[in-house]
C-alpha cells in the first residue's frame, strides 16, 4: 500500500530512491512502476518492445541511483528519457562542435564597458526578456532554439517587444541537414543575409525540415535587424554579458548523466564525453547559471537548469549574441511578458501547427495516438487548455473506477478534467472533495449516490 501512495505522485514531483531501490528489488513494484511511467507518459508497449524498454527502465533506475549515491549537488530521476536508448536520447541534442571549431577565432569578441566582473550578485531575465519554454522534439535543432531564445531577449532588451520568432524558419533556412545538428551562428547569418526571420505563430515548428520558402511570411524582425554576432568567451565575459546585454546562446557536452537531471545545480566531473547540445542561459547567482532547454516544460526545473559556475563541459566556450541594428520601425505587436520560470496559464494555450485540427479529428485522433507530442503542440484542439488531463487514458480510467478509488491522488493529479476536479468547470467538486459532489441543500455525497429529496 505504501508503494502505491508514492507511487500516486511520483509523476508530479521527482521520486525518493527509496522507491527507485523499491522497484529493483521487488517484480511486483518494478512492474506497477514500469506501468504507471507507461502510462504517464502515454506509451503503451507489448511484446519484444517492450522486454526491452522495460530493461532499459531498469539500467536507468540503477544509474540513477548510483548517480544520486555519489554526490548530492544535483538530483537525478526518471523522466521522459527513462526508457529510451542512448540513441534515441542523442537525438534530443544536436550542436555540431566541428561547426564551432571551424569558424573559432572569426566572431568578434564581445566587448562592453565597465567593470572587469561583477563582484557577486544575480541576474535573471526570465521575467522580462524570456519566452516560455517549447520544445524541439526528436529533431537535433537545439541549436536553432538557442540561437532564437537570445534573440527574443535581445530584441526585447534593444527597446522593442519580447515576442516568439520561428524555430522552423531558421531550422529550414540556415542549412542543410538541420535536424541532424547545425551551430548556432548560422542562424544569425541566414537572418542577415535574408533580412528576415519570422514569427512562431505564423511559422509554426514541424519538428522536421522542410523547404525554405517563406518569402510571403510575415517578417518578425521590425524594429530592428541582425547585422552579425559577436561571441562572449569565457565565464568572465559571459556572466558581464548576462548581466548588461541579455540572455546568451551557448552550447556544452551533453554527457548520458545530464538526461536523469531532475533538479540542482549540474556539476560533472568526468571529461565530458558526449553529443554537443546547445540551450540559452538567461541568468546567474554566484554559484550557478541559469539555462533554457528546449525539451519540454516536464524536463528538469520545469525547463530549465541550474549549471555551475567553473566552465563544466564547456559551456563557457562560447556566447553568442545577435548583433541588431535599429530599422526606425515600431513593432506594433502584443509583449509576452517574460516567464515565471516554467508556469503556463491559461491565455498562452494554442496550438503550434496548422494542422493541429486536422491531426485531433483523425479517428483515431493524434491526440490519443501521439499524446505526448500533441499536448504540447496542439493542445487547444486536443482540448488540454487550462484545467487539463495529462493523459489520453483518463477516461478509460475513470470507468475503472479510479477517480473515486484506488488511484484518487494520482487520478487528481492527471486526470483532473475527466474526474471533474476542475475549480472552473462547474464539476463535481464545487467545494467537496474528489469523488464527491454538492447537493441542493450544500451537503457533498459520493458522486455515485443521490442527494436526499
Amino acid at each position: 500500500m505504501l508503494f502505491l501512495v508514492l507511487l500516486s505522485v511520483a509523476w508530479a514531483a521527482p521520486m525518493g530512491d527509496n522507491v527507485l531501490m523499491g522497484a529493483l528489488q521487488s517484480p511486483k513494484a518494478f512492474a506497477n512502476l514500469f506501468s504507471s511511467f507507461e502510462k504517464a507518459q502515454g506509451r503503451s508497449y507489448a511484446g519484444p518492445e517492450k522486454r526491452l524498454r522495460a530493461n532499459l527502465f531498469r539500467k536507468n533506475l540503477r544509474e540513477i541511483l548510483s548517480i544520486n549515491s555519489h554526490q548530492d549537488s544535483w538530483k537525478a530521476g526518471l523522466n521522459f528519457f527513462a526508457d529510451m536508448t542512448d540513441e534515441e536520447q542523442m537525438s534530443y541534442t544536436g550542436a555540431n562542435m566541428s561547426l564551432a571549431m571551424s569558424e573559432k577565432g572569426d566572431a568578434p569578441e564581445w566587448r562592453a564597458e565597465g567593470p572587469a566582473m561583477p563582484s557577486a550578485g544575480s541576474k535573471d531575465w526570465r521575467s522580462t526578456s524570456v519566452t516560455r519554454v517549447k520544445s524541439q522534439g526528436h529533431c537535433g535543432s537545439c541549436w536553432v532554439f538557442s540561437a532564437v531564445g537570445a534573440l527574443e531577449g535581445h530584441y526585447k532588451n534593444k527597446g522593442s517587444i519580447l515576442k516568439r520568432f520561428a524555430e522552423q524558419e531558421g531550422l529550414d533556412c540556415s542549412m542543410t541537414g538541420g535536424c541532424k545538428g547545425g551551430w548556432m551562428y548560422t542562424v544569425y547569418n541566414y537572418a542577415k543575409k535574408s533580412g528576415r526571420l519570422g514569427e512562431m505563430d505564423s511559422i509554426p515548428y514541424q519538428g522536421r525540415e522542410r523547404s525554405c520558402n517563406y518569402k510571403s511570411k510575415k517578417n518578425g524582425l521590425i524594429a530592428f535587424k541582425i547585422s552579425g554576432y559577436t561571441d562572449a568567451r569565457g565565464e568572465a565575459a559571459h556572466v558581464r554579458a548576462l548581466d548588461s546585454s541579455g540572455p546568451l546562446s551557448v552550447a556544452y557536452t551533453c554527457t548520458k548523466k545530464f538526461f536523469k537531471y531532475t533538479g540542482g545545480i549540474y556539476r560533472d566531473s568526468s571529461r565530458c564525453s558526449g553529443g554537443g547540445h546547445a540551450v540559452t542561459s538567461v541568468g546567474y547567482a554566484p554559484t550557478y547559471f541559469i539555462m533554457k532547454n528546449s525539451w519540454g516544460k516536464t524536463f528538469g526545473e520545469k525547463g530549465y537548469f541550474r549549471i555551475a559556475r567553473g566552465n563544466v563541459c564547456g559551456i563557457n566556450n562560447h556566447g553568442y549574441i545577435p548583433t541588431l541594428v535599429a530599422t526606425g520601425k515600431v513593432d506594433d505587436g502584443t509583449d509576452e511578458g517574460g516567464d515565471d520560470g516554467g508556469d503556463d496559464d491559461d491565455s498562452t494555450c494554442s496550438d503550434s501547427n496548422a494542422r493541429c485540427a486536422e491531426w485531433a479529428g483523425r479517428s483515431p485522433s493524434e491526440c490519443t495516438e501521439n499524446w505526448t507530442w500533441m499536448k504540447d503542440n496542439c493542445a487547444k484542439s486536443c482540448g488540454v487548455c487550462g484545467c487539463q488531463d495529462n493523459s489520453p487514458k483518463c477516461a478509460e480510467w475513470k470507468g475503472k473506477g479510479y477517480c473515486t478509488k484506488d488511484y484518487v491522488s494520482f487520478m487528481d493529479l492527471n486526470c483532473k478534467k475527466t474526474c471533474g476536479n476542475c475549480s472552473d468547470d462547474g464539476g463535481d467538486t464545487d467545494g467537496c472533495q474528489a469523488g464527491f459532489k454538492k447537493c441542493p441543500d450544500g451537503s457533498c455525497v459520493h458522486e455515485h449516490w443521490n442527494c436526499d429529496a
